[in-house]
């Protein structure tokens, strides 16, 4: 039964979309004066970690198939792939760094419709995940969510994942590229000779699927995806940076992903 909560609750459109395709857009939801304070945060977040890393005493990069990791900020943070960038590829999680990004948590235009998607009157938080494809940023190989998270959550299927573009999307910058109804497949097999990363990579060539679509969109645009959606990214050819938050909701009362942390989404009706 649907249940009734704000007016940003998904449209009967965009339900059916979701279950035919695996998601819907919504665009250019947040103006520019919301998305000038989400960069700033970011960026806030950015310089932080950076301190953090340089910091005599802080925690060891660890590499996975010659990719760099390291724990900072209680926030597990991927290094761009070339060695010599000290850049942030991304970081999960980061709400808890900046007050601005735990607000958007509660903001209605996205857990409205994650609720009307879960089919829940309470949403806790699952994940928040920060990604900041800055110039000459490595691309993101094809890959299905549902994999990664299902070592350590037994309901990956009450999950929904929203991604708000900070800045306008490109194919030339990195943008998100989707494989329509990809998700009704369950899960897909995955590359099996790349390595321990591989495991977590959708290997096309087992599997007959529909055209990569390419979501090119203008800055503060949403995107809501189904875990099992194939997705991925490529390389940011531009100048400018293509960051993006992504927020993955669940039932209420459920703690965080790979935390024992519950954090509530303040969900109000009108």
């Amino acid at each position: 039964m649907q249940t009734r909560f704000s007016t940003q609750q998904a449209t009967d459109h965009e339900l059916r979309e979701y279950r035919e395709a695996g998601y819907f857009v919504r665009t250019g939801v947040f103006g520019a004066r919301e998305l000038a304070l989400l960069r700033a945060a970011v960026e806030a977040v950015h310089r932080s970690v950076l301190a953090e890393a340089a910091r005599t005493g802080a925690a060891p990069v660890e590499r996975i198939d010659d990719k760099r990791y390291q724990r900072l900020l209680g926030s597990s943070v991927k290094w761009e792939w070339r060695d010599a960038a000290p850049e942030i590829r991304s970081m999960e999680p980061s709400h808890h760094l900046d007050a601005r990004l735990d607000a958007l948590i509660d903001d209605a235009r996205l857990w409205g419709p994650a609720a009307s998607l879960l089919g829940q009157a309470s949403l806790s938080l699952f994940s928040d995940k920060l990604n900041f494809k800055r110039p000459r940023g490595a691309p993101f190989p094809w890959h299905q969510d549902t994999p990664y998270w299902a070592f350590d959550c037994a309901h990956v299927e009450q999950l929904v994942s929203v991604m708000i573009y900070l800045d306008t999307a490109t194919r030339e910058n990195g943008c998100l590229w989707v494989i329509p109804r990809s998700h009704a497949h369950g899960r897909l097999p995955c590359l099996e000779d790349r390595g321990v990363l591989g495991r977590l990579y959708t290997d096309l060539d087992k599997v007959d699927l529909a055209p990569p679509v390419a979501l090119e969109l203008p800055a503060g645009s949403l995107i809501f995806f189904h875990g099992d959606l194939v997705h991925g990214s490529r390389s940011n050819r531009t100048e400018q940076s293509r960051r993006a938050l992504i927020l993955t909701y669940q039932p209420g009362a459920q703690p965080r992903w790979q935390h024992d942390d519950i954090r509530s989404v303040e969900v109000t009706s009108q």
